[in-house]
């Protein structure tokens, strides 16, 4: 299994070169076609050939291919910040939010960002900024839209936000 790679790899030239094996001074069998003295032919098996099954498509799926190639989204979702992330006082009340979207985002789709059921921006781009945060929980969600019509939402995230207060303060 070692040498395997390297029969693969050698497998194009195999057809105009013979191939020989022998057993080296470390006690490994080696393939190559510039053998010592005491080599033997090599048996390699035969390569098998795979033929690839031809894809039919019903005339109605060529012609709606063809006018768009675009089938809607299957995949929205945030992948940061994690579901109940603690955002800690030293980040400040920031986040920063990333997208995962397949198939990628077509022209004028854009992307609305949720803070609480309230749109946040809206742009598009897979990552996106909140700055100053109000402490406690919040949820956020994505959606994707084309000319305001609402085309796959996220499922909604958690995320808690940490922030110091003065009135929290240690009494001196």
């Amino acid at each position: 299994m070692k040498y395997f790679f390297l029969i693969a790899t050698l497998l194009p030239t195999l057809a105009l070169a013979q191939v020989y094996t022998w057993i080296n001074e470390q006690g490994v069998r080696v393939y190559g076609d510039e053998p010592p003295a005491h080599a033997d032919k090599a048996e390699l098996p035969k390569l098998q050939e795979v033929k690839m099954p031809k894809i039919v498509q019903t005339e109605e799926e060529t012609d709606k291919s063809h006018e768009d190639g675009f089938k809607g989204y299957t995949t929205l979702e945030i992948i940061s910040p994690k579901e109940d992330h603690m955002i800690t006082s030293g980040e400040a009340g920031n986040a920063t939010i990333q997208i995962n979207i397949f198939p990628e985002l077509q022209p004028k789709h854009e992307i609305s960002l949720l803070l609480d059921g309230k749109i946040m921006e809206t742009a598009p781009k897979l990552q996106f900024q909140l700055n100053n945060l109000y402490r406690g929980s919040h949820l956020l969600q994505v959606q994707i839209k084309h000319q305001g019509k609402l085309l796959i939402s996220s499922p909604k995230r958690r995320i808690h936000v940490q922030r110091p207060s003065i009135l929290n303060r240690p009494r001196t």
